[in-house]
């Protein structure tokens, strides 16, 4: 049992576990199924019409039926084109959506989430400065490395768990969004935090002198959530910056850029110096 004297007490695992599919997800698996039993049935129908129409032809000598025998491979091959473009523009559409609802999302109110994240973190150390110089490969290895994410202190992680009711605007409309599209995987983690936030609310409401976090790991429940919401926020950014750095160089410098603006607007005018966006033990 992880008690507040334990090493692990302030340490989260990165490991998710795999949860079974979901009623959306078997109903989602049967639309597909069916539209591609359809499509396959009629790849069969149309050649076997083609064939008849041309024994007709050799029966009756009706010159006219092996027109109308050409008639269903016209179909068929145009069906084939014509599914294999809508599948692609509609994926490159989907994924076109997905990048700017990213961007949104990383590029708005909640990065002082993330930054207060960052900051709080002993292990692994993550720092704004390294990741703008940082290459490809150095992002990709901190990212394959992250098992446990290791914090300073419950006060710190309340920072963090307060910081969240700040950007709840964001979420929702990040949620929003994710209907609008159908991004299902996207909606339920929008839907969980939300859930989040607005156990912190209600706690800091009724418990105002109170650590919300301190309550949250009391029970097994409370630090799973926490567990959750926090090392989804670091894996999350990371993916997403590898995303940037290799599809969109230009973009990553501008989106850390902005972090880094943000972590001096942060510095303490009496050291004159940049607050860290992480510190090491």
């Amino acid at each position: 049992m992880i008690t507040p004297d334990s090493d692990d007490y302030l340490s989260f695992s990165c490991q998710q576990t795999i949860q079974p599919p979901s009623e959306d997800d078997d109903k989602g698996e049967k639309k597909k199924k069916k539209f591609f039993t359809t499509y396959t049935v009629l790849l069969i129908i149309l050649p076997i019409l083609t064939l008849f129409f041309l024994w007709v032809e050799q029966v009756t000598h009706i010159l006219f039926m092996a027109h109308v025998a050409a008639i269903p491979l016209e179909i068929m091959f145009g069906a084939i084109i014509v599914e294999r473009f809508l599948a692609s523009r509609e994926k490159k559409g989907r994924l076109r959506q997905l990048m700017h609802m990213k961007s949104y999302i990383f590029r708005s109110r909640i990065r002082e989430v993330f930054i207060n994240n960052f900051n709080a973190m002993v292990h692994p150390h993550i720092d704004i400065r390294q990741l703008a110089s940082a290459e490809l490969p150095e992002l990709c290895k901190l990212r394959e490395e992250l098992d446990v994410i290791q914090y300073r202190s419950v006060e710190d992680l309340e920072t963090i768990a307060v910081s969240y009711i700040d950007a709840r605007g964001v979420f929702i409309t990040f949620m929003d969004w994710a209907i609008q599209h159908d991004f299902e995987a996207i909606l339920e983690d929008m839907i969980f935090v939300l859930h989040f936030i607005q156990d912190v609310r209600m706690y800091k409401e009724y418990h105002p002198d109170c650590l919300f976090v301190e309550y949250a790991m009391s029970t097994p429940a409370g630090r799973e959530k926490l567990r959750k919401v926090l090392t989804d926020g670091v894996t999350k950014f990371l993916d997403y910056a590898i995303e940037l750095k290799t599809e969109r160089p230009l973009v990553y410098d501008e989106l850390i850029s902005e972090y880094l603006m943000a972590v001096e607007m942060k510095s303490t005018p009496e050291t004159g110096s940049d607050v860290a966006v992480s510190q090491t033990a």
